[in-house]
């Protein structure tokens, strides 16, 4: 798989697990998605006056299945 098919899969696993558990939906939406290493990347969520930061670790198989490993929530004030 090449680098831009293997980000779109680790995107497509990203967002859905955010409409899955991500509760709160006021804000401005998604701000940004950010790679961080090769099997980490984090989504920024704006709400008034900060963002919400999920980090998610992600494994892809040989076959291109996404798993996410492990997900952390953090807050940036503003």
């Amino acid at each position: 798989m090449d680098p831009i098919k293997q980000s779109i899969c680790i995107y497509k696993a990203i967002l859905d697990d955010v409409e899955r558990n991500y509760a709160m939906r006021g804000g401005g939406g998604i701000g940004s998605i950010v790679q961080n290493s090769s099997t980490s990347y984090a989504v920024h969520l704006l709400q008034e006056g900060r963002e919400d930061v999920r980090t998610y670790d992600v494994q892809v198989s040989s076959g291109g299945k996404v798993t996410i490993t492990a997900v952390t929530e953090t807050t940036v004030k503003h």
